[in-house]
């Protein structure tokens, strides 16, 4: 996939996410409006996001092979990818938020999220 300029593409949001059901979800929901690409763990997350740099990630936080927590920290350090990030978790601890939020997230959601509240705040990061 070639890299078009920014402003002739439609923003790109990388969805990381083990559960094949809120992947589908949120590609059909978004896709109107964006270019969405989907990974089904971190380790795919890096490949794409090395391949297609995205504009922002939707990332789960506890996936199989590599966690979303640690693949941003990879994003970060390794590859130098600064866009935001939005971690989608099952776990809402406040202590789970906190290392959401150390590990560079934008904002750390707890499932299920409210699909208009997501796309408002995706709108938000990318004013």
């Amino acid at each position: 996939m070639e890299a078009q300029p920014t402003a002739y593409r439609k923003k790109r949001i990388l969805v990381v996410d083990d559960d094949a059901d809120i992947r589908d979800i949120l590609a059909q929901f978004l896709s109107p409006q964006y270019d969405v690409l989907v990974a089904q763990d971190g380790v795919e997350g890096l490949d794409l996001a090395a391949k297609c740099p995205p504009d922002l990630i939707i990332a789960d936080v506890t996936m199989p092979r590599l966690g979303g927590l640690a693949m941003v920290q990879h994003l970060r350090r390794g590859q130098g990818v600064k866009a935001p990030v939005f971690f989608l978790s099952g776990l809402g601890a406040p202590g789970d938020v906190i290392a959401g939020i150390s590990a560079g997230a934008r904002h750390y959601l707890t499932k299920p999220i409210e699909l208009s509240d997501l796309k408002k705040r995706i709108a938000r990061a990318f004013e």
